[in-house]
Parts: C-alpha cells; structure tokens; sequence
C-alpha cells in the first residue's frame, strides 16, 4: 500500500480489474495524479484494494489507516473536492454492499464527498449527486446502522428527502444525527417530536445528544414553560459548536437559542 511506485497493471483475485485499468494517472487529486506517480498518498487505486480486501488486512491496522488517508485527504482537501472523487464513489458504494467491516467509515466517506461536492465544476457536481441519488434505496437501509452518513446525504441530496422522511414516519427511535438532519431539512415527520422529548429527558443521554434534541424542539415543538425551561437548560453557548463537530462538519446545525439567551439565534460557524 505505501509504495511510491505507479500503479500499473495487477491481478489480486477478486479485484475488479477495473480498479487498476483505469486511467488514474489523468484523474487529478490534491496531490496531482492519482495513481502513485505522486507519492503513496495519491495512490488511490491500491489504497481501493486494501479497502477491498480489508479482512485480509485485519492484523495491519495501519495499512488500513494508510488507505483510508489516501482516500479522505487526496480526493478532499480543505473542503475542496477532486474530480478523481467521482470515479472512487462507485467502488466505496461496492464495498458497502458487499458488508465490509469498514462500512461505517466508509459510508461517512461518501457523505464527506457529497458535502463537498459544490466545489466540483457543474457537470461532475451533478454526475456526483446523481451517482448517490440513483442509490437512494441503499442508502435509507443504512438508517440504524450508519446515521450520520445517511442523515449527511439527506440534507445535501435533496432527492434523497421523500424517502428518508418516509423511513423516519415510521420509526420508533430517532438518533441525533436524525433530528439535526430534520432541523435542517424541515420537517418533524411522525412521533419525532415525542422521541426527541424522550431523549430530552433522558438523564443517561449524552448531553451532546440531548442539545441535539433540545434544538429539535426548539424548531418543532409546542413550546410550554416546562418544556422552553428543559430546552434552555440543554443548549449552552457552547451548543452550536459541539453540534457542529458532532455532525462531523459534514454540515452547519442551525440551532435557534430559547428566548432565555441574550441572543435569540445563533448559527455554528463552520470549520474549514
């Protein structure tokens, strides 16, 4: 995996020979060429098949931690997305269907791209978008499992929407990324309100989970003086910026402070 050498031609069995054929040395990355020539940080078609074949890498961690840097920092650079990004797309998808015990970072991968994706020139950007739309069925499956990937995804894939609110109008718990996901969306679909009340008061909760709730239904709810007295107590100043790194920067929370606070709205800054 860290070999500096260019990628050429390779037979791993099981590997799609696509993988190695193709033209990786003209899709740009950060790092210019993406097929090695560059330094083993731009090696993006070895760093796919240790994705690949991660069971066999199980006992090399850091083989698996080599891959996955080339794979978030070649592509995704100071929020800035690489054409090479939408050619890798399809293969991270693949893995994911095919169960890899690197599913969950490897579908924030996917959404970390797809955030990034207005810094693509248009016709890429929508080629992107596209891609992960086409794959709206896979990607409502992963509610439970991967959730801040797929709430991610639903808040930058506006076609994703229908079918996410869908799964959620049903559903008998709502994680946090969820309910951030829905601030930012819009919507309180089915018994979100009542779920994230639930949360809210939950005293072995998280309390970044519980500010999740609190700016839930902050937006939402039918705000009594209990209630407006629990939400105040669950969102301090340091609210907004904790949600924003719990969500992983893939987007900016928009928390509305309770009238309790000397400012009424304040929106979390961003990290580049």
């Amino acid at each position: 995996m860290g070999r500096f050498a260019p990628t050429g031609p390779v037979d791993v069995p099981g590997l799609e020979h696509s993988v190695a054929e193709l033209p990786w040395g003209t899709l740009r990355g950060a790092f210019g060429p993406s097929d090695g020539s560059a330094g083993a940080r731009s090696n993006v078609p070895s760093a796919l098949a240790v994705l690949r074949h991660a069971p066999l890498y199980a006992a090399h961690p850091e083989e698996i931690d080599d891959a996955f840097a080339v794979l978030e920092h070649h592509p995704l650079r100071h929020r800035m997305l690489y054409p090479v990004a939408v050619t890798i797309a399809p293969f991270l998808f693949d893995f994911v269907r095919r169960n890899s015990p690197l599913s969950s970072r490897i579908t924030e991968l996917i959404a970390e791209y797809t955030a990034a994706a207005d810094t693509l020139d248009q016709h890429l950007r929508d080629r992107l978008v596209q891609f992960v739309a086409d794959h709206a069925g896979e990607i409502i499956g992963w509610i439970g499992t991967h959730d801040r990937a797929v709430a991610a995804l639903a808040v930058h894939v506006a076609a994703l929407r229908g079918r996410y609110l869908a799964a959620i109008e049903d559903a008998t718990q709502l994680s946090p990324f969820t309910l951030l996901a829905l601030l930012e969306i819009g919507a309180a679909p089915g018994a979100s309100i009542r779920l994230a009340t639930e949360l809210l008061d939950d005293p072995q909760a998280h309390h970044v989970a519980r500010a999740a709730a609190a700016a839930f239904l902050a937006r939402f709810a039918d705000r009594t003086p209990s209630l407006q007295a629990r939400i105040d107590a669950a969102l301090p100043p340091a609210a907004p910026a904790a949600l924003t790194s719990f969500v992983g920067q893939m987007w900016t929370p928009r928390i509305v402070r309770p009238v309790g606070f000397a400012a009424e709205k304040l929106v979390a800054a961003a990290s580049a």
